[in-house]
């Protein structure tokens, strides 16, 4: 079995943290390997992921973003209903329609910058901050599918994330800090809860 998979089955053991499913907030900086790693979680069974990225509200939007994640995800999880939204369309810059997504695992695993902040914080079964080198990080930015479209926004955003994972105490506050080494494989050294 490797770190992920005994990864995935120890998210899958924790209690409920929102109504009857374990919420897991996967946060970190631009490039860290966030998504990598929710994407392979999210190929075991009973874990579903969600990108924050949906609820922000454009490229000003990172500091909203959790907020608005709580009211259309983990308020309604909590509730025992169906998570309803209006997702961010990044190709035309503007917000889309609500819509709902029925989320049936027992697992959520929600990631993206801000996915570890205070108000989800409190939501989740488990907080976890991926870390990785910077010059690492900026290399893999650079050879993603959406640098074109990310580039003009770069400096910018890197100054939002850090300036609100200062204020959010991340990566201290999370529970667990993984790092994703560029040949996939994933250590998580620490664990703090859970």
């Amino acid at each position: 079995m490797t770190a992920l998979d005994s990864f995935a089955r120890h998210l899958i053991s924790l209690a409920p943290s929102v109504g009857a499913t374990v919420l897991v907030g996967i946060d970190g900086f631009s490039g860290a390997g966030k998504t990598a790693l929710a994407e392979d979680l999210g190929e075991h069974e009973g874990i579903t992921v969600v990108s924050i990225e949906e609820f922000y509200l454009g490229w000003a939007g990172l500091a909203d973003g959790p907020a608005r994640a709580v009211a259309g995800l983990a308020d309604p999880l909590r509730r025992g209903e169906t998570p309803r939204w209006r997702a961010w369309d990044w190709e035309h810059d503007t917000e889309g329609p609500e819509r709902e997504r029925p989320l049936t695992t027992r697992v959520v695993v929600l990631e993206g910058c801000g996915a570890g902040a205070r108000v989800l914080r409190e939501h989740e079964a488990l907080t976890v901050w991926v870390d990785a080198d910077p010059h690492e990080r900026e290399g893999r930015l650079r050879t993603r599918e959406d640098w074109p479209l990310y580039a003009p926004h770069r400096d910018a955003w890197r100054r939002t994330e850090q300036a609100l994972a200062q204020q959010e105490g991340l990566p201290e506050a999370a529970d667990v800090v993984v790092r994703r080494h560029t040949d996939g494989s994933v250590e998580t050294p620490s664990s703090r809860r859970g």
